[in-house]
């Protein structure tokens, strides 16, 4: 009997300094099929493999980033779950830790080219890549490369919609950096790409979407035959029942938008060890296929039809995010003073 009260009290104790050591952080995800893959893929192995928790926090890049600025010493976040633009903000106001190896040791296991346009600190954790997506049975012949599918629009090949100046997650990269690339203007001179723009509009064959559902529904009633969307939404809706959807990558290549992960500077240090299991390779593994976009770990193998439509990084553009975010009040204004008018 003593043996066994001995015994209690031990495990008793033992249990009790286990909780005591437990920690709580604070990680950011965006919402959606996103979070609960996140919550699914990330922070359910870092639970179960430390003891600690992960809250997870849900809303937009900015706010949270704000809210780190405004605490510095004694951030509410630890783990910064982010997008190119603000991640640079983030950088640039010295609110995030460098990244290495001897923090992170999975680091090893990602391409340099997913953490040099970081700087180092932070690294993409997957990104997906707009292209072209249309109605098979209306664009029998999509135009091969970007220049001939905006032209083609002008000359009455089929009608286009594009992302409205309000997309913020689409228009500044997909369509307006694409074109200021493709034409070869700097990102500062307008003039040129919103000549382009109007004489799309001016053509007739031009409509334009204000959220994701909108552009399916155009390509689907008829309004639109073909148009700028992203690729894992792309394949979801078609897999989903549109059936005569299709989706490609034209020429020079899609264009990447990639989701970051950032240490939080005076966040706890767990904060490194939360990220080391998200870029494990089951980990990466379990998010991609949950939410159809490809990820970092460069030992992660695709299921099809998963593997036939990620693209490789290799073959997508990386637009330049800093240069974007400091025109796009005058991509704006210059839009809404011409394409808007």
């Amino acid at each position: 009997m003593k043996t066994r009260s001995l015994l209690l009290a031990m495990s008793i104790v033992a249990s009790a300094g286990a909780s005591a050591h437990a920690e709580t952080i604070s990680v950011t995800a965006f919402g959606g099929a996103w979070e609960q893959a996140f919550r699914e893929c990330y922070v359910a192995p870092y639970e179960a493999a430390t003891g600690n928790t992960a809250e997870v926090t849900v809303g937009s890049p900015s706010q949270w980033v704000n809210q780190i600025a405004a605490n510095p010493q004694d951030p509410p976040i630890d783990v910064l779950v982010n997008l190119m633009d603000t991640a640079a903000v983030a950088i640039k106001d010295g609110l995030v830790d460098p990244m290495t190896v001897e923090q992170v040791p999975n680091l090893a296991k990602v391409p340099a080219a997913f953490t040099e346009p970081l700087q180092g600190y932070g690294t993409v954790i997957n990104f997906g890549a707009a292209g072209l997506g249309y109605m098979t049975d209306r664009v029998p012949n999509p135009p091969a490369d970007w220049m001939a599918f905006f032209d083609g629009i002008i000359a009455g090949d089929y009608v286009a919609t594009l992302p409205g100046i309000n997309v913020g997650s689409t228009t500044p990269t997909a369509l307006l950096w694409n074109l200021f690339d493709l034409m070869g203007v700097p990102l500062d001179k307008t003039d040129a790409v919103m000549e382009k723009l109007v004489a799309m509009k001016d053509s007739g064959n031009l409509v334009f979407y204000n959220d994701m559902n909108q552009y399916l529904t155009q390509l689907q009633s008829g309004e639109a035959d073909i148009g700028i969307y992203w690729d894992g939404r792309a394949w979801t809706a078609k897999d989903g029942g549109i059936d005569k959807l299709n989706f490609y990558y034209p020429q020079p290549g899609g264009i990447i938008s990639p989701s970051v992960i950032q240490k939080v500077k005076n966040g706890s240090d767990e904060g490194w060890n939360f990220i080391n299991v998200l870029l494990s390779k089951s980990s990466q593994e379990c998010f991609s296929q949950k939410v159809g976009y490809p990820v970092v770990n460069q030992d992660v193998v695709y299921p099809e039809p998963l593997a036939s439509r990620v693209p490789s990084y290799k073959d997508v553009r990386w637009p330049d995010f800093a240069g974007i975010s400091k025109v796009m009040p005058e991509w704006v204004d210059q839009w809404n003073r011409t394409v808007g008018r």
